[in-house]
């Protein structure tokens, strides 16, 4: 009887054993990696600034071991929006003969001041306000001003007119910085891209030149090479993905959009991101060939007349926007221009868990934040 009680004994001893084993094998500390991210730029007083005194690369990123591959990361990016209460206040802006909408982001306990920065955000092709929830939300905390920008026919808003607009057209967005430039005259406007909308972002400061009226910005996953070597390498799932999404988009407003494009060809014909844009973007803007709308649409092409602080952040191992496009010359040249790297994040993702906290998030208001402390300390930023 005590030979069998003290077996008894000795398996309980070697079971909790092999539990708090497992356990500690398992939990979120052994489970994380971390991943330090690089730094890609000229020196300058501005980069010091920003890694000395703000920290800009001190976090690492630090997924679980089982959401770090790059697909799984995307596809967090793409079905996985933040947990919790988004609140946003949609306000329509008319912008040569369309409608374009805001989604301002509130929260009732917000203690804002009158001159809280404005952060306006760019959100991915298929993005709305709450795909970048996490991102208003947690710029919300920290003091700033969040306000999503919808392109026309995007996040359920009008179309009034038979257009949409591409990505790397920033008449709409200009119209748009106006307006709440004007609206709020004394307060910081500072802009964050993710994924497609960095194209938006690039065009308009690109454009602008000295006169932007953004302070800074940020561009979360961007695509450096909008060609038809981009259209090549995007894998075919999330281009699969992607078409769907906008297809249905070009279905809930076919009573304006028939007029201009052949709606039953685009979606019953049209299954690659090159022949979506050729007959329906190509259409509405009047552009015989892809070449010549990607020429006028490439985010880069006014890259040497950006005037203001801009941080770009990427993953190497990205499916969407793959690292041999990134143009690392460009970031070693001009002093205003910073690129963070890590060796993982996928696209539009930098997950560290399930509920939608993004690493690249909190990275970029550091940024920010850092940015506007040095151009309120410095007469002359660019030194």
């Amino acid at each position: 009887m005590k030979g069998c009680l003290g077996y008894i004994l000795t398996l309980c001893s070697w079971v909790l054993r092999l539990f708090y084993s497992v356990r500690r094998l398992w939990s979120p500390e052994a489970l994380a990696c971390d991943i330090l991210p690089k730094l890609h730029s000229r020196e300058s007083t501005l980069a010091k600034h920003l890694v000395r005194r703000r920290g800009l690369l001190n976090r690492p990123f630090r997924p679980p071991f089982l959401l770090r591959g790059p697909f799984v990361q995307t596809l967090l990016g793409l079905f996985c929006p933040p947990l919790g209460d988004l609140n946003f206040e949609r306000e329509y802006l008319h912008v040569d003969k369309g409608i374009v909408a805001l989604d301002w982001y509130t929260e009732p306990d917000s203690k804002l001041r009158r001159n809280s920065p404005i952060l306006l955000v760019f959100p991915r092709l298929t993005g709305d306000a709450l795909s970048v929830g996490g991102l208003c939300r947690l710029a919300n905390k920290r003091g700033f001003r969040p306000v999503v920008f919808n392109r026309r026919g995007h996040g359920m808003s009008f179309l009034t007119t038979p257009k949409l607009t591409s990505t790397g057209d920033p008449n709409d967005a200009r119209e748009v910085i106006g307006y709440i430039f004007e609206k709020y005259p004394y307060v910081p406007l500072v802009g964050v891209g993710v994924g497609a909308g960095c194209a938006t972002l690039f065009s308009y400061l690109g454009e602008s030149g000295s006169s932007s009226q953004l302070k800074a910005a940020v561009c979360i996953s961007p695509s450096y090479d909008n060609t038809i070597k981009l259209c090549e390498q995007i894998p075919k799932f999330y281009e699969l993905i992607v078409l769907v999404q906008l297809k249905a988009m070009l279905i809930v407003y076919w009573k304006v959009l028939h007029k201009v494009i052949d709606l039953k060809a685009v979606i019953l014909k049209c299954w690659t991101l090159k022949e979506f844009d050729f007959h329906v973007y190509c259409k509405m803007y009047g552009i015989a060939t892809f070449d010549t709308f990607w020429q006028r649409n490439d985010p880069m092409r006014d890259v040497d007349d950006i005037a203001v602080p801009v941080l770009c952040v990427n993953s190497v191992d990205d499916p969407v926007s793959v690292h041999e496009n990134i143009p690392l010359d460009v970031f070693r040249y001009y002093p205003n221009l910073l690129l963070v790297t890590l060796a993982a994040g996928g696209h539009c993702s930098f997950h560290e868990n399930v509920t939608g906290d993004s690493w690249a998030n909190g990275t970029a208001l550091t940024f920010i934040e850092g940015v506007l402390e040095f151009i309120s300390n410095s007469r002359y930023w660019y030194k």
